[in-house]
């Protein structure tokens, strides 16, 4: 190659490129460099230096310290600042660490809300300072370590990947660039991959999900077993038939899914028949336990369903013991009325079939029962007659002697008659059916809803099951009188009669065809089967026996039942002491307890904090590999005795011919010569003077500004 400097570098060949070199057709002037013929020994320049001893450029001006200085970065001349810059840096984790064993301490405690905003604040700062956190201490362990090879000595290439790999997107495009796939390289890639992974994860290491705790307590419900009221005249009708009647009537006449509903009106939980349960398929346990869907809709014994209270908010889950009369209902029989114009030739007061009074000539339907007394065979019981505080009308009031006796169950007549020809006729056999539930309750601070869950017959001692309410002669009376004269009784509207025939449909109950309507001699009732008038009618029955237990109405419409505690004025008080064993509850029901307490599972879902732990593990990994970067850093640090040089300008103008300093202060870093020369004005511009190549070619070079012209687009530089 040609000598284009005049006396300087002669190269032996030429560098082999994709581009034909360009042959100038004129030869370049000697290069010789201005401060090798003005700086003197004084250290001025007459170029590169301005006269002016004031000016900012001036850097012989500066504040430079003596030379020659000893290379010294160890413990005993370290300064203050980089000995502070090494103690941030290594506290830099420390936040991130203390969070990591805050998220261990609380998971599974409850949240606190207090703590809970504390925490959040902190996963929301760690998720947006951790990639600056990490980016300040592996971009500086990556300078302190390039520092060191250089200090050791090392190649240009493993250089520029060091420093080129100071934040997360150069790191990846200076291994590319360089096409450096080495070791070092895949260490940076990983190690800086971390970054958008931990701040990311920290996201994700905490949450506060709802999670069920179980408790003990205890609720109280009304006792079904107890005795009923339900004479022809007396206490009960005197008192409360009148409020009875409203909510019965309003029990029919509710809508179908209340009907339908696990709970009436008034919240109270309804029985399921447990027939219904079985019929439906369900299978029992070796307990005797069948389990009821959510979405199965059972047959309920009765449209009341039984009170209970004491819950907390959750779910509360206990078991009740109640009894309810299923009927087996045969085939419907029609007949013609007598001629001699009585309007029942089976039922009256004088029987077969027994009621309270001989039917009257504009019934739509009477009620009579034909069956053993059972006051008869228990003369204990008959021998007193208080309505009130010995009651008798229960089976559970009886002997318990008579739980191994056969008993007939007896008939229940029902007929319907049509104007003045024919009698629609339905016989029922009564059974007493006692069985167990569990309930569960769900209550909220607005609202409450109880549903039987699982069923099974009672296995606690009870009467046989053919000894019914109709087994004594007042409630049978009883109902024979009141029943049929709960609700209102006109041509086409009988409450009773129209829920027999469509119990779903409200237009129906209120407006359809009824016995005494015209019907031109067809009842409705031909269409409804055995098994659904024995259902229908046995909710009627169940209904009418609820509502008829000691002052039962304002407690099946919310009363506390505290009321009956210290109320005895006419049946034993509730008893708020917990059932805790079986026996407990069987000594309750001979007492004829009117409500008992028993005890309830308690189960809250609140909330709890919850680690998730993949998260945490790789946010603690990432966190120490940040404290790893930091301690990296400080180690070689400590490690190199050579100033920091790499990655300041100031070190680059330092080693530029075109903008000579002075040859002090080696034992001061990049930051320190750029604290002094901040002031002076560069460029990276055209250095070529007048006449030297034509203005053809120009020199590109790092020099003061006032020394450069600025470069020109499409000009050809060397």
């Amino acid at each position: 190659m040609e000598d284009l400097f005049g006396g300087g570098i002669r190269s032996k060949r030429r560098i082999q490129t994709g581009v034909q070199p360009i042959e100038p057709s004129y030869q370049l002037p000697p290069f010789n460099p201005d401060f090798l013929e003005k700086y003197d020994e004084s250290g001025s320049s007459e170029k590169l230096s301005p006269l002016s001893s004031t000016s900012t450029q001036n850097l012989l001006t500066k504040p430079w310290p003596s030379r020659p200085q000893a290379l010294d970065k160890g413990l005993t001349g370290w300064r203050w600042w980089d000995s502070t810059v090494d103690m941030i840096m290594l506290m830099l984790p420390l936040p991130f660490i203390i969070l990591v064993i805050a998220a261990i301490i609380v998971d599974g405690r409850p949240v606190d809300g207090d703590q809970t905003t504390l925490l959040d604040q902190a996963i929301k700062g760690a998720t947006t300072v951790f990639p600056i956190f990490f980016a300040a201490s592996t971009g500086r362990a990556a300078v302190k370590y390039a520092t060191w090879r250089l200090e050791q000595g090392t190649s240009l290439g493993e250089l520029e990947q060091l420093m080129g790999s100071r934040t997360v997107a150069s790191t990846f495009t200076t291994q590319i660039q360089l096409r450096s796939f080495n070791l070092i390289g895949l260490v940076l890639l990983i190690v800086w991959s971390l970054s958008p992974v931990g701040s990311q994860s920290v996201l994700h290491i905490l949450s506060t999900p709802q999670k069920p705790q179980s408790s003990t307590s205890n609720v109280s419900y009304i006792n079904t077993r107890q005795q009923e009221y339900a004479a022809p005249a007396g206490a009960f009708y005197n008192t409360w038939f009148s409020t009875f009647s409203v909510l019965f009537g309003s029990s029919i006449l509710a809508p179908s899914i209340i009907k339908e509903s696990p709970m009436d009106s008034w919240g109270n939980f309804k029985v399921p028949l447990f027939s219904s349960v079985l019929s439906a398929g369900f299978p029992t346990d070796e307990d005797g336990w069948a389990s009821l869907p959510s979405n199965f809709t059972p047959t309920y014994s009765s449209l009341f369903g039984i009170p209970v209270q004491g819950f907390d908010i959750g779910t509360t889950a206990f078991n009740v013991e109640s009894t309810y009369i299923e009927l087996s209902c045969g085939n419907m029989s029609v007949t013609p009325q007598n001629a001699n114009g009585s309007k029942s030739a089976l039922i009256s007061t004088q029987g077969p079939f027994v009621s309270f009074v001989d039917v009257p000539v504009n019934a739509p339907f009477a009620i009579g029962y034909k069956g053993p007394d059972i006051l008869a065979i228990d003369a204990a019981s008959a021998g007193d007659d208080s309505p009130y505080t010995v009651p008798t009308t229960c089976p559970d009031c009886l002997r318990s002697d008579l739980r191994n006796m056969t008993i007939d169950p007896g008939t229940l007549l029902f007929e319907e008659y049509e104007g003045l020809d024919n009698i629609s006729s339905v016989s029922c056999t009564p059974s007493q059916q006692y069985v167990e539930s569990t309930v569960s309750c769900v209550k909220t601070s607005g609202s409450q809803n109880c549903r039987v869950t699982a069923q099974r017959l009672s296995t606690l001692a009870h009467m046989p099951s053919a000894i019914t309410a109709f087994s004594f002669p007042k409630a049978a009376l009883g109902i024979s009188a009141l029943l049929p004269n709960s609700t209102p009784q006109f041509f086409d509207v009988n409450l009773i009669e129209n829920y027999i025939y469509t119990p779903e449909s409200i237009a129906s109950i209120i407006s359809g065809e009824a016995s005494l309507g015209m019907n031109e001699g067809q009842t409705p009732l031909l269409g409804v089967t055995p098994k659904e008038f024995s259902d229908r009618f046995g909710q009627m029955l169940n209904t009418f026996v609820y509502g008829s237990t000691w002052n039962s109405t304002p407690y099946i419409i919310g009363a506390p039942f505290e009321g009956i505690e210290y109320s005895r004025i006419g049946g034993n008080n509730a008893s708020f002491v917990v059932a805790e064993t079986q026996g407990d509850l069987v000594a309750m029901i001979q007492n004829q307890t009117a409500a008992f307490t028993v005890p309830a599972t308690l189960i809250t879902t609140s909330r709890v904090y919850k680690v998730d732990y993949p998260w945490l593990i790789a946010f603690f990994i990432c966190t120490i590999v940040m404290l790893l970067a930091a301690i990296i850093g400080v180690y070689y640090s400590r490690q190199t005795i050579v100033p920091d040089y790499l990655g300041f300008v100031s070190s680059l103008a330092k080693e530029s011919p075109y903008i000579r300093m002075p040859d002090v202060g080696v034992n001061m870093d990049g930051m320190d010569k750029a604290r002094l020369v901040k002031d002076v004005k560069v460029r990276l511009g055209d250095i070529a003077e007048s006449g030297e190549t034509s203005g053809q070619i120009g020199r590109l070079a790092f020099a003061r500004m006032q020394e450069t012209k600025p470069v020109k687009k499409g000009k050809l530089y060397i």
